[in-house]
């Protein structure tokens, strides 16, 4: 059963006239009637019934008149999304970000980019390194924000788009307010609040038993605001990167000895073909000026801060 078949054959079932028929497909009428004769004899019977000038479908061409109708519009369908894939139309882009990288730094430019492709799906998909890397491996993302945690995997390309420090988030009131920087050790006896699949979540355990102290985890959530809710009710404090210090009533300072930081990169497979869209996401992504974000932190204390990515 050939498409072009069914093609014909529905135009004769709108017209009921096989000239009609054969100038809207914009072929010969010979050549469409031996087309429905090809599909009547492959269906094992006769589709369409001339009787003199009245020209009518059989009982089987009726049967399958609505079915052959959808294959048409499924193969119509098909083609047009093929074409939209190839123009890059309705492709989603989809980005891969670490929770802790936040909107604060990516709406704008995300918005702007939205604003230069109204017809293109923008998809975040939030994860931790190792399945962000995993995902844009296997083909699931287009490319990926975050904080590289080991040794780089052959296959990905990393561009260092922003380093930032972990500030701890204390409530108002609170003794840190008086200081313009909080050392490790002086977390010695707080109770802690940690996002639940936190990226630095191993890093800040290790460093404060390096201190001497384990530090006391009293409340865990897979949200932000919960944690930074809950630290501004005076259930404890957290320590976040600085770009995720929402306020809420909470307040900010500087982690110092050590000062731990990390790099956020943009990831990318090798070699890889992109679209035009995901060329220029790439392209905004690094140019942008990837300014610090102090707005709720006091001055940085004056000692070297310790790479710890």
């Amino acid at each position: 059963m050939k498409l072009y078949q069914i093609k014909y054959f529905v135009a004769l079932c709108q017209t009921l006239n096989f000239t009609r028929a054969a100038e809207r497909c914009g072929v010969s009428q010979p050549a469409l009637t031996h087309a429905v004769q090809q599909l009547e004899h492959e269906l094992g019977g006769l589709l369409v019934r001339r009787e003199r000038r009245l020209t009518h479908l059989t009982e089987l061409g009726r049967l399958v008149r609505p079915m052959l109708e959808e294959v048409l519009a499924h193969a119509k369908s098909t083609k047009t999304a093929a074409d939209r894939f190839h123009k890059g139309e309705e492709r989603p882009v989809r980005l891969g970000v670490l929770p802790s990288v936040g909107p604060l730094r990516l709406a704008p430019l995300l918005a702007g980019f939205g604003v230069r492709h109204p017809g293109i799906e923008l998809v975040v998909v939030e994860g931790d390194t190792v399945q962000l890397e995993e995902l844009l491996l296997g083909g699931s993302l287009s490319l990926a924000l975050a904080a590289r945690l080991g040794p780089a995997n052959g296959r990905l390309r990393h561009y260092r788009l922003y380093r930032e420090n972990i500030v701890v988030i204390f409530p108002g009131g609170h003794r840190f307010e008086r200081q313009e920087a909080v050392r490790l050790i002086d977390l010695k006896g707080e109770n802690f609040l940690l996002r639940t699949n936190c990226d630095k979540l191993a890093l800040v355990i290790e460093s404060c038993r390096k201190q001497g102290f384990q530090p006391e985890i009293v409340y865990r959530s897979e949200r932000e605001d919960w944690i930074q809710t809950m630290v501004a009710a005076g259930r404890g404090v957290t320590v976040v990167p600085e770009n995720m210090h929402l306020g809420h009533g909470t307040l900010a300072r500087p982690l110092i000895e050590p000062t731990l930081r990390r790099d956020v990169s943009l990831i990318t497979v090798t070699g890889r073909p992109r679209d035009p869209p995901i060329q220029d996401l790439v392209r905004t992504l690094r140019a942008h000026k990837w300014d610090p974000v102090t707005r709720h932190l006091s001055a940085v204390s004056a000692t070297p801060p310790r790479d710890q990515s």
